[in-house]
């Protein structure tokens, strides 16, 4: 190997020189290269005995000492003159680390006419990393060597050229510095700029400068000239300008495309996967438009675990897929390529199947965890156990029953444990399926569902379901948590002579709202005011009445305020459909007011175990249903009662249930970078640059967009959560 200098002009800054010269003779051949000590006549006492010291030590670390103070510029030309091999100039403010020569000037041989190869740093303007044009700090979940393990391993092998190098750390050729001369120590005495223009003309000679990627030196913060900088920069400038203004229009063009965005990319996500655990979460919809319950959900799990683990949600969008990787203090996107299908509700993949695997190599995935299938594919699972990942499945509806989700028949009745329905009439009724799938449909997720570790549902009612199908699977119950204050506001009927009773969420038929709108019709009791808090596709409930008024879309957060500023004293939940936990269950009792519902799933459980509220059956009748309310109202003590009990009613949190996911979460180790995980994280986020939204994802589309998706998976997101994702779809 060619032989080369390693030039250090000091002046003063002694507590970094001990660090400097100490990684240097750890990390460096001295026996075929040189250390070249110059001291700029340093008014520190300390700083020439120190020099003195190493280089009697070590015949290769070579002292020159200047009678006067050359400033900078001065003195790395004299080391240059002194020299007569390649030349590396080095800041006195620097650490290196493992075989960084070797691959450097590796580099600078790698291709003709190389003038100059600039190392990556955490603060080098151009060649900084992760966040490129900046000062970065270390790291904090790893040390300097570890640092450059990583960079060496992510390192993309490719050939990446400068608008110029930057002096920090600067490998100069031989021959370059005989063709084209030394610094201009004249103009840039004191600094800043005389590697740009040292480079600049290089470059009028036919020679580029690269970057080595594979390469990182730590540099500290400038300690000389700081109160002077930004004027020299400034003058400099200028000059550079005057003198080279193709190169310089040219360097500004760079920092605004800058081509090494990837470089900064993958060092960034590899600083966020080390040393930490991954979860692959798959879900059907992570777009602000369209979130509902089971988003939020997700989301909760990510807000209070992510100072603990990394979360990758993968799901399709636009007709292409997008990870959104959550790491402890930033978001990321990755796109990948959309799956090309031809049937309705699609199940294998071999290209699904690919890019399930990349993610779970290059992202490091030691558990997956799914929330939803709509959009993926059940090969997921059969990779995951290739991989030994820890395998978890979170059933939030009946989906796993059938691809209609919400077990009505002809939208009308539940079907749950109807003797024979006619499943082909009714699925070609909600969607365009002609045939009756169900029997493969459940064979296959009998299939999938026995191959994970961990079935999880939100209540013992779904479970209950689930197992009446499928009665071999063992599923655990975790009550979702909400983050949800409770009321001040009690309601109270002892001397109320009119009743307000509410209907909240998207009114559509299966929910409730023709059961809301023959109410408001047919109703003649006019102590009975009803209210909607939420929308409905019913024209009819889309404007007041006189026993009927329409308050429209709700967040979450107000909804306590909603219901004490208009004295609602009953909330009716008239879902058809057994709901699998009720999110607006939970915000009622919050609220203070109890609750009548249908005697179905968890919404009858839970009103039964809490006592908090009442049950009627599922009925369409008008009189009945108002008798019941009438009643309901008329025994003033059993509604005190059932007031206390609300009272008493605990609500979980969302931390509470992460932590009920968490011991899942734990079951397997860190996965370490390795050179296969390296590489196929570098060519995600290659192909992530090419790929536009080109497919349109017609199944989760028809599903997420559908009124019936909205109403099952009814949730207001929080403005948190919607500020969060619009900062991420900014990046993409």
């Amino acid at each position: 190997m060619t032989k080369c200098d390693i030039i250090i002009p000091i002046y003063n800054a002694y507590d970094c020189l001990q660090p400097c010269i100490d990684s240097i003779i750890n990390n460096t051949d001295l026996k075929n290269n040189r250390i070249i000590l110059i001291d700029d006549k340093s008014p520190d006492e300390r700083v020439l005995p120190l020099l003195q010291k190493y280089s009697s030590e070590n015949k290769n670390i070579i002292l020159l000492k200047n009678n006067i103070n050359l400033g900078f510029v001065k003195t790395v030309n004299k080391g240059m003159k002194y020299s007569k091999s390649d030349v590396l100039l080095l800041n006195s403010d620097t650490e290196v680390s493992k075989n960084w020569l070797e691959k450097i000037a590796k580099r600078a041989y790698s291709e003709p006419m190389v003038a100059t190869v600039t190392p990556l740093s955490n603060n080098a303007t151009l060649c900084s990393v992760p966040k490129g044009l900046q000062r970065n700090e270390l790291p904090k979940n790893m040390n300097f060597n570890e640092y450059a393990y990583l960079i060496e391993k992510c390192a993309y092998d490719e050939s990446f050229e400068l608008p110029t190098a930057h002096g920090f750390c600067m490998y100069i050729k031989r021959e370059a510095l005989d063709l084209v001369g030394y610094f201009d120590d004249a103009t840039f005495e004191k600094g800043y700029g005389e590697e740009n223009d040292f480079c600049y003309r290089c470059m009028d000679y036919g020679y580029k400068n690269l970057l080595c990627p594979n390469t990182i030196i730590y540099h500290k913060e400038s300690q000389s000239f700081s109160t002077k900088r930004d004027e020299l920069i400034k003058e400099h400038s200028t000059i550079l300008n005057k003198r080279y203004p193709f190169y310089t229009s040219n360097t500004g063009r760079w920092c605004n495309e800058f081509p090494i965005k990837k470089v900064c990319e993958n060092v960034d996500y590899q600083i966020n996967l080390h040393n930490r655990k991954n979860i692959l979460i798959l879900i059907h919809d992570w777009d602000i438009k369209n979130s509902g319950g089971t988003t939020f959900h997700v989301y909760d799990l990510v807000r209070n675990l992510r100072s603990k683990y990394n979360f990758h949600i993968l799901a399709p969008s636009g007709g292409i897929y997008r990870l959104y990787s959550y790491f402890e203090n930033e978001e990321k996107i990755t796109n990948f390529d959309a799956i090309e299908k031809q049937n309705i509700i699609p199940t294998y993949s071999v290209k699904y199947r690919k890019m399930i695997e990349d993610i779970i190599v290059g992202y490091r995935i030691d558990t997956i965890h799914i929330h939803h299938m709509i959009g993926h594919y059940f090969d997921v699972i059969d990779v995951a156990q290739k991989y030994n990942l820890h395998t978890m499945i979170t059933l939030h509806d009946f989906y796993s029953l059938c691809p209609t989700i919400n077990m009505l028949y002809n939208m009308e009745t539940c079907c749950i444990g109807m003797k024979n329905p006619d499943c082909k009439n009714c699925i070609s009724h909600k969607t365009q399926i002609t045939n009756n799938i169900i029997p493969l449909w459940r064979k296959e997720w009998q299939s999938f569902l026995g191959k994970f570790d961990e079935i999880i549902v939100p209540s013992n009612s779904t479970k209950k379901i689930i197992n009446s199908y499928y009665n071999d699977l063992k599923i655990t119950v975790i009550e979702h948590g909400i983050d949800i204050k409770k009321n001040d506001y009690y309601s109270n009927i002892d001397n109320n002579t009119k009743y307000n009773v509410a209907f909240v969420g998207v009114m559509a038929k299966h929910k409730g709202g023709d059961i809301l709108n023959k109410l408001v019709t047919e109703n003649e009791n006019s102590n009975i005011v009803f209210h909607l808090f939420g929308t409905t596709e019913i024209k009819e409930l889309q404007y007041n009445r006189h026993n009927y008024v329409y308050h429209g879309q709700y967040e979450r957060n107000s909804i306590n305020n909603l219901m004490k500023n208009n004295n609602i004293n009953l909330v009716c939940l008239f879902s058809r459909w057994p709901e699998t936990y009720s999110y607006t269950l939970t915000e009622t009792l919050a609220s203070g007011v109890p609750v009548l519902g249908f005697g179905l799933g968890a919404v009858k459980d839970r009103i039964i175990e809490n006592k908090v509220g009442w049950i009627i059956p599922v009925t369409t009748d008008s009189k009945k249903i108002i008798s019941k309310i009438l009643d309901i109202f008329s025994d003033k003590d059993e509604y005190a009662k059932t007031i206390d009990n609300i009272k008493k009613y605990n609500i979980k949190t969302s931390k509470e249930m992460a932590i009920e996911y968490e011991k899942y979460y734990n079951k397997n180790s860190i996965i370490k970078l390795n050179d296969k995980n390296a590489e196929v994280l570098k060519e995600i986020l290659t192909n992530a640059n090419k790929i536009k939204n080109s497919v349109y994802d017609e199944e989760a589309q028809r599903i997420v967009n559908s009124l019936r998706w909205k109403i099952v998976s009814k949730i207001k997101v929080p403005q948190s959560l919607k500020n969060t994702i619009r900062r991420m779809m900014k990046n993409v």
